[in-house]
């Protein structure tokens, strides 16, 4: 067996010896010859005890050897499974296309296919980011385009794709024939019909040798690179490694001459001028990031769960700290929607608590705990006798209002959790409320037909708005406080002035009851929905209809604009939040897919929550409520 690992044989095919060695040398204890059907390659750590019966057979030299060559083997092979080993090409082309480039610009080291597809799919991509780049970096990025078209053209007549090659020259010759200095280059570029051409053609043989420079600022590669590292753009990386030199252009040096009588108003001049250059083209960028393609919000959905006693409104304070519910058996409820508890201060009289003869028999005991401050996960506040409809916070966050089927509305201190003020001037259950951003006033909206004007330090309305021929089911105020709008089940919604409580806009066209109100943050639209289940957008310019959104199959209960008046968020019963786009130019008639409005930019589905509430905060944060 010494002369099947014969070190003096310079080519020694090691799985045909190992193969042999175990076909011929491996024995049972019994000393019955084993057959060894499986082949090298396929050996595994299991195979180990195998070889150990061959050292116990045979001299210490083989089975060493032997042993050696399959752990390595062994090894090399996982090592490669679990990417351990890379080529020297693997390495070359991930530290270039990860790492930063130098001024001569070596992107990456890939190799050329001749997948013509793949080279168009490519190009195409290149050619749209190009045009879609913002202001400062589509002027110089589209140099790159010409050289990157030539030689994709060369490369795939060179690989022998010709109906490619013409197809996409015809493609895309149009985006260079305006220039004068591409026409020759690209007159011969059209003759060529295969590689023996290209090779004849002495432009062509001169663009494939030489390297095609573009002029291009620090900022602009940086852009263009992301957009090839981020995309599979491997072919484009070749062509652009080995055809295209990017020279630097940096910042000018200005020259400070500080010689006597030197004048540098024209230097002065220049600096203005560029300076405006600069200033236009900021503005220009904002302006297409303002009048480009809307980005969906993020939504954060509180649902309550096993909520028994019936949740009918649900509000987030302004600073984003507490969450209120009002519920159907009377109550109020308070969450910290930030780390940590809730903590009550002592109050020397506490309003929703009835004291009899038998809670004072220790009366040390109720002094010693009433001057302690409390922490808590959930406060409850119960003052109420029906339903309470709505909860607002007041825009200091210091006193949350209550309104409810009692015809009342009370005023909480956030302080002490207790009932200060109760509010009455409504004859039948108040629906809805709402507070303003500025003073203490709020308004309310009844079954008794009315809305009223009111303010905290008062406990009577001090304006009432009488039009309506049915329940007023919404109120809100406007982004200036100087208006509210209504809406009633009357099918109408109005507009009144609080300074004489007249109505100044009158908008009809809802088929059901009105539910919901919300204004733009910019005072221009107004928007309404309810039991006709669509969304409704009102200019207050003019009192005329600006959209209708349609895309809901029950009723919709809560809007609300985001911050810059773009978009629309929707919510009602059907267990699905819808965003719209408000903005200009769409058809407020045209139908998608579905039978939903072609502004519809998102639906997002609850499962199995009703929702109830909806706010855009400060960042476009889209916060939502509702119950299971």
């Amino acid at each position: 067996m010494s002369c099947l690992l014969n070190p003096e044989n310079p080519v020694l095919d090691i799985y045909s010896t190992v193969l042999g060695i175990l076909q011929l040398l491996i024995v049972s204890e019994s000393g019955t010859p084993l057959v060894a059907t499986e082949k090298v390659h396929e050996l595994t750590h299991s195979n180990v005890s195998l070889l150990s019966s061959v050292y116990r057979k045979f001299p210490f030299e083989t089975t060493t050897i032997l042993f050696s060559v399959s752990i390595r083997d062994l090894e090399t092979a996982s090592k490669k499974e679990g990417k351990w080993m890379q080529s020297i090409s693997d390495m070359a082309l991930k530290n270039s296309t990860n790492g930063e480039t130098t001024v001569e610009n070596v992107l990456a080291l890939s190799s050329i296919s001749g997948d013509a597809t793949g080279c168009e799919q490519q190009f195409n991509r290149l050619k749209n980011f190009i045009n879609e780049a913002v202001e400062p970096y589509r002027e110089e990025l589209q140099l790159v385009l010409y050289p990157m078209f030539v030689q994709i053209c060369l490369q795939v007549l060179c690989n022998g794709h010709k109906a490619a090659a013409n197809k996409f020259y015809s493609r895309h010759v149009k985006l260079f024939e305006n220039n004068t200095n591409y026409a020759a280059m690209l007159d011969s570029l059209q003759k060529l019909n295969s590689r023996d051409d290209v090779s004849g053609c002495l432009r062509a043989t001169d663009f494939r040798e030489n390297k095609y420079t573009v002029n291009l600022s620090e900022e602009a590669l940086d852009y263009l690179k992301r957009h090839l590292k981020l995309e599979d753009n491997m072919m484009l990386l070749q062509v652009f490694n080995q055809h295209v030199k990017v020279e630097i252009s940096g910042e000018e040096k200005r020259d400070y001459d500080l010689r006597e009588g030197t004048n540098t108003a024209d230097k002065d001049t220049k600096g203005d001028n560029s300076g405006s250059n600069m200033m236009l083209q900021l503005q220009q960028a904002i302006k297409n990031v303002r009048q480009g393609p809307l980005c969906a919000p993020s939504i954060c959905f509180y649902t309550f769960l096993n909520a028994h006693q019936g949740l009918c409104t649900v509000d987030i304070s302004a600073n984003k700290t507490l969450l209120s519910a009002g519920f159907e058996d009377s109550s109020i409820k308070l969450w910290s929607i930030t780390p940590g508890m809730i903590q009550s201060k002592p109050a020397g009289i506490d309003p929703s608590k009835i004291y009899i003869a038998a809670d004072y028999w220790r009366i040390e005991d109720h002094t010693e705990d009433d001057s302690k401050v409390r922490y808590e996960e959930v406060v409850t506040m119960r003052g109420h006798s029906g339903t309470v409809y709505k909860t607002c916070f007041t825009s200091d966050c210091k006193y949350l209002l209550s309104a409810s089927e009692d015809y009342t509305v009370r005023l909480w201190d956030l302080e002490t959790h207790t009932n200060r003020v109760s509010y009455r001037g409504h004859s039948y259950p108040i629906w809805d409320m709402d507070t303003s951003s500025t003073g203490g006033y709020f308004a309310t909206a009844s079954q008794d037909r009315t809305s009223k004007l009111w303010i905290t330090d008062r406990i009577y309305p001090i304006r009432s708005f009488t039009g309506h021929t049915l329940d007023v089911d919404c109120v809100k105020f406007h982004p200036n406080c100087n208006y509210i709008a209504t809406g009633s089940s009357d099918k109408t919604v109005r507009l009144w002035t609080l300074q004489d409580g007249k109505s100044v806009r009158l908008m009809h066209g809802h088929r059901g009851a009105v539910m919901a109100l919300a204004f733009s943050p910019n005072g221009t639209l107004l928007a309404s929905a309810g039991d006709d289940k669509r969304v409704r957008v009102w200019d207050l310019s003019t009192g005329t209809l600006y959209k209708e959104f349609r895309g809901h199959t029950d009723i919709i209960h809560t809007l609300s604009f985001s911050s810059d008046s773009s978009m629309l968020a929707s919510g009602g019963m059907d267990c699905t939040i819808k965003v719209w786009d408000v903005r200009k130019g769409t058809s407020s008639s045209s139908l998608g897919e579905g039978g939903s409005s072609t502004e519809l930019l998102g639906s997002y589905p609850t499962k199995s929550a009703p929702v109830i509430y909806l706010n855009f905060s400060k960042y476009n944060l889209l916060q939502a409520a509702g119950a299971v």
